[in-house]
């Protein structure tokens, strides 16, 4: 099996030719957005082993690497909504990328991976710490629960459920991330959802499992979210 270093403005793609790829990032490029450019800067390096792939896709624009679904927590609770696809990189050697994309796709056929939802997480969540603070509300998770505890600043139907509330982990059955949109009253949130959770749902404002992201903090909710996905799903 051939290895082989791409590199594209995105990044740098290792692959070591048996079943290894290392995803290196880098955020200093020159006329990326603040999220993107933070995001690439924190993610650092990321190891993903090859039965997380779906396919490789290389294109006059670059390199892709296509995800099974539930492979990685991180890419689960972005719903598609990060400016940057951590998984894109364009801008490399076009010749070098059809190389490692057919090594790749022989070592996909050999170990038989299928191409179908992964049963559990191929990747690590990004480091997040127990704690995130946002502009209602103070999230925390110890001793097998999902703790909010609401800010003076949080609105009436959030305060009316006590000082705080709190949900085991056992019963969240999804978590979602929406990054600040940059205008005016478009902030971002991240709430969980559980069994008994409505389907039409209150504004993440007056929701009582929503906490609203403070500005400048969407990187670190992003993380959280990612590290307590990992933690309601095996």
């Amino acid at each position: 099996m051939a290895s082989g270093e791409l590199t594209s403005t995105n990044g740098t793609v290792v692959w070591d030719g048996i079943g290894i790829l290392r995803l290196r990032y880098d955020g200093t490029q020159a006329g990326l957005d603040a999220l993107t450019s933070s995001l690439r800067t924190r993610l650092g390096e990321r190891v993903l082993p090859v039965e997380a792939l779906r396919a490789v896709e290389v294109s006059s624009t670059g390199l892709k690497l296509v995800l099974r679904d539930g492979a990685d927590p991180l890419q689960s609770v972005t719903g598609g909504q990060v400016l940057m696809d951590p998984y894109d990189f364009p801008q490399v050697d076009p010749a070098l990328a059809e190389q490692i994309a057919r090594d790749i796709r022989s070592t996909l056929v050999r170990r038989d991976v299928p191409a179908t939802p992964s049963a559990r997480w191929l990747l690590a969540p990004p480091a997040a710490p127990d704690r995130l603070e946002g502009r209602d509300a103070i999230l925390s998770v110890a001793n097998g629960r999902l703790t909010f505890a609401y800010k003076r600043s949080a609105g009436r139907k959030k305060k009316s459920l006590g000082q705080q509330w709190s949900v085991p982990l056992g019963e969240i059955v999804d978590v979602e991330w929406t990054p600040n949109q940059g205008w005016l009253g478009a902030r971002g949130f991240l709430r969980v959802a559980t069994d008994s959770t409505p389907v039409e749902r209150p504004k993440p404002k007056h929701d009582p499992a929503a906490m609203l992201i403070e500005g400048g903090a969407d990187v670190d909710a992003l993380f959280f979210a990612a590290r307590l996905l990992t933690r309601i799903r095996p």
